[in-house]
């Protein structure tokens, strides 16, 4: 599997159509409101956009899975809400606009992740969960991860629901100790990366992760590391 930072504006055409594909597919109760359009368009361009394929320099139309990332020196969260200013921006990022066409992938976009936070000096990841009707499907592998909720559900500015209001997400957090185990864990998956740290080859597990998923989730807080490390495969 490759992981790689998405460069070219083509690259970038491919994802937003993917993820719009990847919301329509799974039936989606939110999207884009018009009011945000720009803001949120300018934030996708201050953001690391990166695609998962499952083959090594395939084409950008062959793109599995997605996930984008941008730390909060270079453009402010989303919300409000929760307060993160007294941390480093440049080591805080907000992680958005998680998609996948293929089961598992999605997980493995975040697997992916793990390595270029690092290299990043990143400690702090703040994500907002669609909440009440359109509770997102995703909880459960956040929760495995560590993420803990971070202040009251709030509106997001940049999405509405199907009856056009603004869509209510719960602010989640991965911080401290509990940052450290997952990112020791989910960068065991990553074979090697390039000099320039944008091409990353990952162990390709994806049936162990869904068939963790496929567990009942563990209550918010649990740890991500010791689920992952017991169901790590030994073959790439």
């Amino acid at each position: 599997m490759e992981f790689r930072q998405l460069s070219t504006e083509a690259e970038h055409g491919v994802f937003v159509t993917r993820l719009e594909q990847a919301r329509a597919v799974r039936g989606a109760t939110f999207r884009e409101n018009s009011q945000g359009q720009a803001a949120n368009r300018r934030r996708l361009e201050c953001s690391r956009l990166y695609g998962l394929f499952e083959h090594d320099a395939a084409p950008a139309d062959l793109m599995v899975a997605g996930i984008a990332m941008h730390d909060l020196g270079s453009f402010p969260q989303s919300c409000s809400a929760p307060d993160l200013s007294h941390l480093p921006a440049q080591t805080v990022v907000e992680c958005s606009d998680h998609w996948s066409l293929s089961n598992g992938a999605g997980m493995l976009a975040w697997v992916g992740l793990a390595v270029p936070m690092r290299l990043q000096g990143i400690t702090t990841i703040l994500a907002y969960l669609a909440a009440g009707e359109g509770r997102s499907e995703h909880a459960g592998f956040y929760s495995l991860m560590g993420f803990v909720p971070a202040g009251p559900v709030v509106e997001h500015p940049f999405v509405e629901n199907a009856h056009g209001e603004k869509l209510p997400v719960q602010p989640v957090v991965l911080e401290g100790d509990a940052f450290s185990k997952a990112m020791d864990s989910l960068s065991q998956a990553c074979l090697e990366y390039s000099d320039d740290a944008r091409i990353f080859h990952l162990k390709n597990f994806i049936r162990p992760l869904v068939r963790r998923a496929s567990v009942r989730p563990a209550q918010i807080g649990t740890s991500a590391a010791g689920v992952l490390e017991r169901g790590a495969p030994r073959a790439s």
